[in-house]
């Protein structure tokens, strides 16, 4: 087994040792610790018949410390993988990872969005898998409430004395500070790296989601197979990133994650159709949880239904 390459110095005092063995650096160990279990343990971003092989490419929109790059590399096929952070901190802690378990990724320290600009961005640094250019804290507040609430009703071990303190916790989780951060169009990256297809588009970008795929041209949409995103539902966000993919010829399905109940946070995959002449057909899996989602959309909201 060859030598993994040392963990900068200035980031040793941030590390973990992950249930797979990685030793990782973290920014926050929680959130370090609950990917870990949302991208190694459930595999959310490969359900509804999702896969990966020999040869795949895969965009990763929002790598935060890099564990989906690392998942990616980790299940043995040869992959071309491109990764991008905003977030210059945590961009240097992507690049410590991804050189110890995924050294062949490609990874770029800009945001993706739907042209060439410069904005500001919002950096929680005890929340960085909320970190924004789009705040709306209570929101923020919102979604990381219902998350310690779904762990609480789980039975998740200390959740209990969190609660306790659940007001200055989440003061403290989004502390912010704010930055310039440079902002690129997808296709521009495509052309660029002469990039022939995407056969998985994640975006995890804290409702930036429509301007990522606002940032695929027209000519480009043909070459990405797979897409797998958070969406914030807010503002009617879910039903027109929806319809966007299906106009562009995609099987869409969209759920809410246990952990994510009460929340405005979905999971939605959306993929080519395997057959083009049945192109609204999809598997027996992919039918079962469009009618389960839709059995979802139509009913109450669970904070409806607390009310």
């Amino acid at each position: 087994m060859s030598r993994l390459p040392p963990i900068p110095e200035a980031l040793r005092g941030r590390t973990i040792v992950l249930p797979n063995e990685y030793e990782i650096v973290y920014q926050s160990r929680a959130e370090a610790r609950y990917f870990y279990h949302d991208i190694f343990e459930k595999r959310v971003y490969l359900r509804h018949g999702f896969t990966l092989g020999d040869g795949d490419c895969v965009f990763d929109v929002g790598a935060n410390i890099g564990l989906f790059t690392l998942f990616v590399h980790s299940l043995g096929y040869d992959v071309a993988s491109y990764s991008f952070e905003p977030a210059p901190r945590v961009y240097e802690i992507l690049r410590a990872n991804a050189s110890r378990y995924a050294p062949r990724a490609r990874l770029f320290n800009y945001g993706i969005s739907d042209r060439v600009a410069e904005a500001e961005f919002t950096f929680y640094p005890n929340s960085p898998g909320m970190s924004t250019f789009h705040p709306r804290l209570e929101d923020e507040r919102e979604t990381l409430l219902a998350i310690m609430e779904n762990q609480l009703r789980e039975g998740m071990e200390g959740m209990e004395g969190v609660m306790r303190h659940a007001d200055d916790l989440l003061e403290e989780r989004f502390r912010s500070e704010t930055f310039r951060c440079t902002l690129r169009p997808l296709s521009q990256v495509i052309y660029e790296h002469r990039v022939e297809r995407i056969d998985l588009l994640k975006v995890d970008c804290q409702k930036s989601e429509l301007q990522v795929l606002d940032g695929i041209e027209p000519a480009d949409w043909p070459k990405v197979r797979q897409v797998v995103l958070e969406v914030h539902d807010l503002d009617g966000a879910l039903d027109r990133v929806t319809a966007l993919l299906d106009r562009h010829g995609f099987e869409v399905v969209a759920e809410q994650d246990e952990m994510y109940v009460g929340s405005h946070l979905y999971n939605l995959y959306a993929r080519r159709p395997r057959a083009a002449s049945s192109p609204h057909a999809g598997t027996p899996a992919l039918q079962r949880a469009r009618e389960r989602a839709e059995r979802q959309r139509r009913g109450a909201t669970p904070r409806d239904r607390e009310a």
